[in-house]
């Protein structure tokens, strides 16, 4: 009878055990907070930037990085880091489903909820390089902030877009998320990667946004550098 009770009693504690173990594990894979990216999301003012993103928020490559891109209002953000000037690090959804930075504002107040890990810290240093995301930049590394003026057909490909890039490679994309007609002049900053590239550039009343390359009618003398940094 006591060999019996002793066996019953090491089996209910192996039981337990396994179930400990199992809510660990499960608490351990979903180990990020989900946030929801909210509209008219602020521009990062600690990088000189004022004014609001009506559609959402500014995907940057770091801390207040290059733009690559417009995470959606709406969609959801899984922040894997937070810097000290709030910026927040992690992945994206919707049509993006891609790793980058959010500016401060960016999220909703509480979380929706847990989610698995899924942006790397080598994905986070890769995509700090200017390199792993574009070419044909209008300046050396850390020399210039916003783009040169060139001229485009604003009719072109449909205008301008809120988004190229649709995977953390950042190895290529599609213009999508319309932005809307911009002006004739506009500011680029660089081309994308991949094999219908895409321009980034900024417009005096779209912002930062992309457009296809062959929409540029005149570069007006751009230098191009493609020196990393």
């Amino acid at each position: 009878m006591k060999r019996k009770l002793q066996l019953a009693f090491a089996g209910a504690l192996i039981a337990a055990v396994g179930s400990t173990l199992t809510l660990w594990s499960a608490d351990a894979e979903a180990s990020v907070n989900r946030y929801t990216i909210q509209a008219d999301s602020p521009k990062p003012e600690a990088c000189q930037n004022h004014g609001t993103v009506p559609a959402g928020a500014w995907l940057q490559n770091k801390v207040c990085g290059y733009f690559v891109g417009t995470a959606m209002a709406g969609t959801a953000f899984d922040v894997h880091e937070t810097a000290q000037s709030d910026y927040h690090y992690g992945h994206n959804y919707g049509g993006n489903n891609l790793c980058a930075w959010v500016p401060p504002g960016a999220l909703s107040s509480s979380p929706s909820g847990k989610a698995d890990e899924s942006c790397s810290a080598e994905t986070k240093e890769r995509i700090g390089h200017r390199r792993a995301f574009g070419s044909d930049f209008n300046a050396g590394a850390h020399d210039a902030t916003d783009g040169s003026p060139v001229t485009v057909d604003p009719g072109c490909a449909g205008g301008a877009f809120l988004n190229y890039y649709n995977s953390s490679d950042y190895n290529g994309g599609s213009l999508r998320d319309p932005a809307g007609t911009p002006s004739a002049e506009v500011h680029y900053r660089y081309t994308t990667t991949g094999s219908n590239p895409a321009v980034v550039v900024r417009d005096s009343n779209l912002g930062w946004v992309f457009m296809d390359r062959d929409c540029v009618t005149d570069w007006r003398g751009v230098k191009f550098n493609n020196e990393n940094d």
